[in-house]
């Protein structure tokens, strides 16, 4: 005996905020049917009836009304006949006819760095043409790096593609993206075999990934071949890079790698003659709201100092709210940040950037927070998404709240200035991802591709501050900075927005 009808429930998307922006339009036949009246007042039967020779999928539980349907009869649930029909048409790749959720796009601030705005995301939910959107965009620059650096190698050399690298005994050149075969990395059916739950929490991915068992490949959209190289370049490499390689094919069909480069990186925007007093950028990270035996003191003298110096802006990367924290963890660093944040508002043009654990989207791109978390307005608090990438002043900045390079500090044996300086000159903000490093496929451009070079670079959520200016040549270059999570290492860190090169590092501890 078939089940009691039911009514089934649809109602259009609430926009609210930034909320809206997760989810994509109706489509267009779905669009008219709504808003015909014929389609609200069309006869169908609760009874199993055969399938038309052309059936149309329809989303499961959505209202069918029947011949009464002008006096209100109850609507039916969908038959035998109507699930077989819509499961048919639903592969693991494509999406469910009903409304899928659209990638993160979060708001940026304008400047140069503005290519996480309204990026499109793939309809087929896959990763695999994200990898050849990375290596559309930065081949030619690989090839160009690899002419100018390995002039003596003949033009006939340079491979356009893997297939013909038996061809030949000589030395050749390949292009190409990474990828290292982790043997650590944790099985994730195995990781999930047996519970019965979904997790809904936020994970900790700390677990170091690479070993000295691990295999080094080389891709393009033709083929892969496995890759022969020293102990150091295996320990050091990992997935996601756009590189050329020079070497040579052996016996077994590997390659064995002799030398390798990066794509070349344009130089930065000259800044006029650098002066010695200010206006500062001012960078933050992970303050510690929240936490009663936390440093509630110093990040108040941190804030006083910045009130009294000549500080244009000061850019929070991540770490405002409690990283996993609870609901009462959350709302008593709420509380905090509701009083203390106008106060430093009135003087200091702030931005905040979301990072791991807090209030947003997991995968990167991140959404800026929602406005209904903080109880202030001012014109000086501008809520902005990670990466996040602005102009201030002369000066091109780009960076975010750490993610990146603390994923490439699992897959890699780096220290984490290392790690921010390899994605620079790689021209790639999170080469791991989305291996690794979760973020969401996308069908016309890969984001985090660097099509111009900052003039400051930061990564935020560290265990210590550090810089290092990386020089471009023609005096001009990328100061790369790794600001410190507050609560491990009180400082400020200061970047004269006239001179990059002048850095300075405010300490604040007891």
């Amino acid at each position: 005996m078939a089940p009691p009808a039911k009514k089934a429930k649809t109602s259009p998307p609430v926009a609210v905020g930034n909320i809206s922006s997760f989810f994509g339009p109706k489509k267009g036949a779905e669009a008219k049917q709504a808003a015909s009246p014929k389609a609200a007042s069309s006869p169908s039967h609760s009874a199993p009836k055969k399938a038309p020779e052309e059936p149309r999928p329809e989303p499961l539980g959505s209202p069918k009304t029947t011949a009464g349907a002008a006096a209100g009869a109850a609507t039916t649930t969908p038959t035998k006949v109507e699930v077989k029909d819509v499961a048919a048409r639903i592969t693991p790749e494509k999406p469910s006819p009903v409304g899928r959720r659209g990638p993160a796009t979060p708001m940026m601030s304008t400047g140069k760095f503005h290519g996480f705005q309204g990026v499109k995301q793939s309809s087929w939910q896959q990763y695999n043409g994200l990898y050849k959107l990375r290596l559309k965009q930065l081949e030619g620059a690989a090839r160009e790096e690899a002419s100018r650096k390995w002039s003596e190698v003949p033009k006939s050399s340079f491979l356009t593609d893997l297939t013909g690298f038996m061809s030949s005994n000589r030395e050749v050149v390949l292009v190409g993206v990474l990828f290292k075969d982790l043997k650590a990395r944790p099985n994730v059916i195995e990781e999930y075999k047996g519970s019965k739950a979904l997790l809904n929490q936020w994970k900790e991915e700390s677990q170091c990934l690479y070993t000295e068992k691990d295999t080094l490949w080389l891709e393009d959209a033709v083929m892969r071949v496995e890759l022969d190289v020293s102990k150091e370049h295996l320990a050091r490499l990992a997935t996601g890079f756009v590189v050329a390689l020079k070497g040579s094919a052996t016996q077994a069909g590997t390659f064995t790698m002799s030398d390798i480069c990066f794509p070349r990186m344009p130089l930065p925007a000259p800044l006029g003659a650098p002066k010695n007093h200010g206006p500062y950028l001012a960078l933050m990270s992970g303050l510690d709201f929240g936490n009663p035996d936390g440093v509630a003191g110093a990040r108040g003298r941190a804030f006083e100092f910045l009130k009294a110096h000549s500080v244009q802006q000061l850019v929070i990367c991540g770490g405002m709210l409690p990283e996993n924290g609870d609901g009462d963890r959350i709302k008593a660093a709420l509380r905090e940040i509701n009083v203390e944040m106008p106060a430093l508002c009135d003087s200091v043009s702030v931005q905040v950037m979301p990072g791991f654990g807090e209030p947003s989207n997991a995968s990167l791109p991140q959404l800026q927070f929602h406005s209904s978390l903080f109880q202030f307005e001012s014109s000086n608090f501008k809520r902005v998404g990670n990466p996040c990438g602005f102009k201030l002043g002369p000066m091109d900045i780009l960076g975010h709240s750490g993610q990146p390079v603390k994923d490439l500090l699992r897959c890699a044996r780096l220290e984490p200035m290392e790690a921010l300086e390899m994605c620079l000159k790689a021209r790639h903000l999170a080469p791991t991802a989305p291996d690794t490093l979760p973020t969401q496929p996308f069908e016309e451009t890969d984001p985090f591709v660097m099509d111009a070079v900052p003039h400051l670079l930061f990564s935020g959520g560290h265990s210590k501050a550090e810089k290092k200016w990386y020089d471009a040549g023609e005096q001009r270059g990328t100061q790369c900075i790794c600001v410190p999570a507050f609560a491990k290492h009180p400082a400020v860190v200061l970047v004269n927005l006239q001179d990059p090169r002048d850095v300075r590092i405010e300490e604040f501890g007891s």
